[in-house]
């Protein structure tokens, strides 16, 4: 429902397993509190009504457009649009007709044909004369669809203020600032991550296969510094991936896998490839795949194909329901003699019983 965000609530999703024991931490509460800002954010759309007729409310900045489209003060659609160098040395009534314009066509499959008012901050565009060519131009789109141009007040137009002039970035709802918030708190994230860079150089150092790669092969496999959210350690790594120990390797797939949303062998594979590696990575996630309940019920079973089913009322008497289709025109001719053509028209029947 919302474009990544599904580091959001991964440390929720933890509780809601079978296996997991219930126990409420505040890394849950954090959890909790950033899923509600991330809601408050982005705002739910409610289903437009096409018996009902729209309200559009439009502003325009000098770098930016914002509209948006409701019905009974629901919102169906938001749309921010981007001044490029040329339309942002427009004129205030340029704008202010080009935001209209610009969801119009945004939201044309929702709007066309429907009755429409629009709502501006700006008197000028309300007016039906103009002297300005590019005025004229997209006051013709507008006629499409033949909306109500109203003057409303600046104090009134809240919410395509807000869109014309967000104040609110991108990033602070990103996975690296999520993971600095949690960071600069103590705490770990996610719950239950087996990738924690303590619990790996630790591991590490009990394990004997990454011990004797990291003295053999010391130009392959180097110690480097890894930041996670609990801090950051020396692991052994080869080619910038983590050497994960022997004993985390299947926690490590099956963690990925749940956190994933259950992708397939391949998707498995290719997702843990970019941060880890150990000999037999394939065949673990295949086992992990193969293993998954979720995976399992989900999956459709085979479909056998059996033999076609008899005719109602097979044909027995020869000859008494011809089947018949007409072949052509194909065109013959002979290459030492362009003069010679022949055109042929064929009919065929044949006797589905004989």
């Amino acid at each position: 429902m919302w474009v990544r965000r599904s580091h959001v609530p991964a440390p929720l999703a933890v509780l809601t397993s079978k296996t997991t024991k219930w126990k409420w931490e505040p890394q849950h509460q954090k959890a909790f509190a950033m899923a509600k800002r991330v809601i408050a954010k982005e705002t739910l759309l409610a289903c437009p009504n096409f018996n009902k007729p729209f309200q559009i409310y439009t502003n325009a900045s000098h770098c930016q457009l914002g509209a948006v489209v409701s019905q009974e003060g629901k919102p169906t659609a938001f749309h921010s649009h981007k001044l490029n160098p040329a339309q942002a040395r427009c004129m205030t009534t340029e704008r202010e007709l080009l935001s209209t314009a610009e969801n119009l066509k945004e939201s044309w499959n929702m709007l066309l044909g429907q009755q429409i008012e629009v709502f501006t901050d700006h008197k000028n565009p309300v007016c039906k004369h103009f002297n300005m060519e590019r005025v004229v131009h997209w006051r013709l789109l507008l006629e499409e669809f033949g909306p109500k141009l109203s003057h409303v007040k600046g104090a009134n137009n809240i919410v395509a203020d807000a869109l014309r002039r967000p104040e609110t970035a991108e990033e602070e709802f990103s996975a690296k600032a999520f993971a600095n918030e949690l960071a600069n708190e103590g705490e770990e994230f996610p719950m239950g991550c087996p990738l924690s860079c303590e619990e790996i150089a630790f591991r590490q150092t009990k394990d004997r296969a990454p011990q004797n790669k990291f003295r053999t092969f010391p130009k392959l496999h180097i110690k480097r510094p890894h930041t996670f959210s609990d801090g950051a350690c020396k692991l052994i790594a080869k080619n910038n991936k983590i050497c994960v120990p022997e004993c985390l390797q299947h926690k490590c797939a099956e963690w990925c896998h749940l956190m994933s949303m259950h992708p397939g062998e391949q998707r498995l594979e290719l997702t843990m490839a970019k941060h880890c590696t150990w000999i037999g990575l394939k065949s673990t996630c295949m086992r992990t795949c193969k293993c998954c309940e979720n995976c399992a019920a989900s999956k459709k079973g085979d479909q056998k194909i059996g033999l076609l089913p008899p005719k109602p009322n097979p044909e027995i008497i020869p000859w008494h329901t011809p089947c018949m289709d007409l072949v052509g025109p194909c065109k013959f001719s002979d290459p030492k003699k362009s003069e010679t053509c022949i055109e042929l028209h064929c009919v065929t029947v044949t006797d589905p019983v004989t």
